[in-house]
């Protein structure tokens, strides 16, 4: 089987971005590790990436929380450790108001996707670049 140069560098970049998902996902037996505080507002957010089953997908969500090093969020489909995400944040609380708001876009890596009993799965990401639109 032959493999494309482009397929070959995609290769590399995921083990690439589940090797830094593993390291800094690394567990300290649940104390708290962030020396950043955190936002716990609902801001509205688009997540484009591709799901474990390798499906491209685009979702609403809405955060859970963030920081300067990464965010919190649930999604209805299941993404694994190592995946990058696309994600456009509204900062905003206003959901009747679609353009209210500034907008980041935040490129990250997948740290951790938890399965939880409303058929969503909590989705920790880290921050590997991000700017205002």
């Amino acid at each position: 089987m032959c493999i494309s140069p482009f397929e070959s560098g995609r290769a590399k970049t995921m083990d690439f971005s589940r090797r830094l998902a593993a390291y800094l996902s690394d567990s300290s037996e649940g104390k708290e590790r962030r020396s950043k505080p955190r936002v716990y507002d609902p801001f509205p957010t688009t997540v484009e990436g591709v799901d474990a089953t390798g499906e491209a997908f685009k979702s609403q969500t809405v955060l859970d929380n963030f920081g300067a090093g990464g965010l919190y969020l649930r999604l209805a489909r299941h993404v694994e450790q190592g995946t990058e995400l696309d994600c456009v944040i509204r900062l905003s609380t206003n959901p009747g108001n679609q353009t209210d708001g500034a907008r980041v876009v935040m490129h990250g890596v997948v740290l951790r996707a938890e399965s939880r009993p409303d058929d969503t799965y909590g989705v920790a990401v880290a921050s590997l670049r991000y700017h205002f639109l």
